[in-house]
């Protein structure tokens, strides 16, 4: 019977939604983590079940037999491990410092909101006697703030597995793992946060012991991390067991927390959910309205532990188990190892050097600014290094650089506080700077008839690092043999995947329009899969969005429930209107494609200024184009083979028709982009002359004006 109420308890751990602030967003009824995470770390072993209730029995034997209320308090070494995204969950110096003082005053009673405790409860508002202090020693000895830094994939929709990404001994320090979010919540709710008890799962204070919170719970006034060591401290929900026959084992079997009946939000205080309050040795010797002012408890008007719940904590704090017992943590040789002994006195170390920027890629000449995000100490001084940057070194703190010439850079960057100087740290290759001449100049067609012409030209970001993504394909096509294509049949859903196109200048075509051919099917109607296109006439500095389509308007095919392979039917032509950037000369489109459970999707014929293509028309020349036109230097040729051609001659004539430069002469070529210069050494004089391209006897003219 016992294992049957525990499991009915779930020594739950995670609260759902249960931030003061946050509790107005969250829904009564969904379903709770809580007892699911508590449950997934059962396993459904009931020896583990007993083992739990067993020590948590004898912990509250031994502190009814010897109470204990120390003169000076229980001090816990705190360390904060905060698990970013790409940057993505940060949080502060600052955060941590108000987040630490609210749980610090909440445990010590000294919240500025005790008054508001109710007249019925106050004789059993306590003080927990309990300081938490950050820990200024790490397990190697070396000077630290408290604070870990770490970026992971693993923050989001975090569960366990995140703590391997950075631990420290659990039977030294109490650890807290900061993620960008918990994954788990179901019902549309918000999970906030999860602990651990320090009895039963196999292994007690084990090194998944601690607290796991999602960022926006950590900063001042935030009252999640103190019912989440609460449950650390071995604290159950006040409603955790509902009713039962009498508060001693109903509730969270502590008889001055009066049993609820379920969890409550905001702040009901007629809320009189059980009415067996005075069954059992209970203080109030009568029924009494439900305690939504407790901590444990997932209201929004959180104030007070009580006595009983102080000799729960007290029982396991006191307990010098090796597994299973806090004792260690508080030994005066523990306080002394982790730098919290008295006389507690801010950390003076060096800094851990890092940094960040706020643009990945700009055009030559564009600036990035750079900003100090050192942790373990407050620099005073700040050394930093740019490759390829103007300036090229720097003493700011957070430097503006301006990069003149295209490539790609690496930053090194080094601060110092009173404490020390920092090991210098170097980001490689982290910045792009791109040519502000365009690679091709419309009309431009790309048919992706190359595959190694699209991993040249094209770029792929796939912004989860997971699953499939953009690659180029010959399973289908409007034109020719090849398109590229998202494998998404196979894809979870959810990750983002950008295909980024090579550099246009649109300047020199006569019809300002973007065409493309897609092709998309869905599994069921459930899908939320959308393609948005984009344009950057920035280099990727700043993006446009120009054309949405959600998994309704994408479709191009029925439902397809085997893997989507389109027909020559099942492809749809999009359009973007260009008029507004008509005169752009460096042109990006970006197409983002997002996983929302359908089937495959196809690209093909990228088509700028109504280039002709075509199945009907197809030939080996699929554009031609010279620029600058007029040039007052030398021109450039831009042509797009989607065949293989053995003779190709390109010869310049001038305004009679002779011939005045023989560019290529009868040369073989591949199936591919390319771009050759003419008249480098200026030869050409001033006038009209028109430009022969012959491709196996396919043959354009184009005119070129030399000033």
């Amino acid at each position: 019977m016992k294992i049957f109420k525990l499991s009915l308890l779930v020594f739950g751990a995670v609260i759902y939604a249960s931030n003061i602030n946050a509790q107005s967003q969250a829904k009564a009824g969904n379903w709770c983590h809580t007892d699911q995470h508590t449950i997934d770390l059962l396993g459904g072993n009931l020896a583990l079940e007993q083992e739990a209730i067993d020590f948590r029995q004898a912990m509250r034997d031994s502190q009814k037999d010897s109470p204990t209320d120390k003169a000076a308090p229980y001090i816990i070494p705190v360390v904060f491990h905060v698990i970013t995204d790409n940057g993505a969950g940060f949080v502060s110096k600052a955060d941590i410092d108000g987040v630490m003082q609210t749980m610090n005053e909440d445990f010590t009673r000294t919240n500025s909101d005790a008054g508001n405790t109710r007249a019925v409860f106050l004789p059993r508002a306590m003080s927990m006697n309990i300081e938490f202090r950050l820990a200024h020693l790490d397990p190697f000895g070396n000077c630290t703030e408290g604070i870990v830094r770490a970026d992971s994939p693993l923050s989001t929709d975090a569960g366990d597995a995140v703590k391997a990404v950075s631990y420290w001994d659990s039977k030294k320090y109490l650890n807290i793992w900061v993620v960008n979010s918990i994954g788990g919540g179901g019902g549309g709710g918000i999970i906030a946060g999860y602990a651990q008890f320090p009895f039963g799962f196999g292994g007690g204070i084990n090194n998944t012991y601690g607290v796991v919170i999602a960022a926006p719970f950590v900063r001042a006034g935030e009252r999640t991390l103190t019912h989440e060591v609460g449950h650390c401290f071995s604290l159950l929900h006040t409603f955790q067991s509902g009713c039962g026959s009498n508060c001693s084992n109903s509730g969270d079997w502590i008889c001055d927390t009066p049993p609820v009946t379920t969890s409550s939000f905001g702040c009901p205080t007629t809320n009189n959910t059980c009415s067996n309050d005075a069954n059992g040795p209970d203080p109030y010797g009568t029924n009494v309205v439900d305690m939504i002012e407790n901590y444990m408890s997932y209201n929004g008007c959180q104030n007070l532990f009580t006595l009983d719940q102080k000799a729960d904590m007290e029982s396991v704090l006191n307990s010098t188990s090796t597994t299973q017992g806090l004792d260690q943590l508080n030994t005066a040789a523990n306080r002394a190892a982790t730098g919290v002994a008295d006389p507690y006195t801010p950390a003076n170390c060096a800094p851990i050097a890092d940094f960040t920027f706020d643009h990945k890629s700009i055009c030559e000449g564009g600036t990035v600014t750079f900003a100090d995000n050192s942790y373990n100490a407050i620099p005073n001084a700040w050394s930093w290094t740019f490759t390829g940057g103007s300036p090229s070194t720097s003493p700011l703190q957070n430097p503006t650089v301006t990069y003149p010439t295209a490539g790609v850079y690496s930053v090194t960057y080094q601060p110092s506080s009173t404490g020390g100087m920092a090991t210098s740290v170097t980001k490689t290759s982290i910045i792009t700077v791109n040519s502000l001449t365009a690679t091709y100049a419309g009309p431009i067609i790309d048919g992706f008839e190359s595959s190694p012409q699209f991993g040249t030209d094209w770029t792929i970001v796939n912004q989860a690092g997971s699953g499939q993504t953009w690659t180029h394909n010959t399973a289908a096509a409007t034109t020719g043999t090849g398109s590229v294509r998202v494998r998404n049949f196979f894809n979870n859903g959810g990750d983002k995947h950008d295909l980024i196109s090579p550099s246009y200048n649109i300047s020199t075509a006569t019809t300002k329009t973007l065409t493309f051919k897609q092709a998309f099917a869905k599994k069921s109607s459930a899908n939320t899969d959308k393609l948005l296109v984009w344009w950057s006439i920035d280099c990727g500095e700043n993006w446009s969005l120009r054309l949405p389509l959600t998994a309704a308007s994408m479709a191009t095919a029925p439902d397809v429930t085997a893997v989507f392979v389109p027909t020559s039917t099942q492809w749809v032509q999009r359009s973007v209107d260009l008029s507004s950037i008509g005169s752009a000369t460096n042109v990006w489109f970006k197409f983002e494609f997002t996983e929302g459970g359908g089937n495959d999707i196809y690209l093909d014929d990228i088509n700028i200024g109504n280039a002709s293509v075509g199945i009907d028309d197809f030939s080996n020349i699929g554009n031609f184009n010279v620029y600058p036109n007029p040039t007052k230097s030398s021109a450039q040729i831009s042509f797009n083979l989607i065949k293989n051609i053995d003779n190709l001659s390109i010869k310049v004539r001038n305004a009679v028709g002779q011939e005045v430069t023989n560019v290529i002469s009868g040369q073989s070529f591949a199936i591919g982009q390319y771009t050759l210069k003419i008249d480098e050494q200026r030869k050409l004089s001033p006038g009209i002359y028109f430009i022969e391209f012959n491709a196996d006897d396919n043959i354009k003219v184009e005119k070129l004006i030399v000033q």
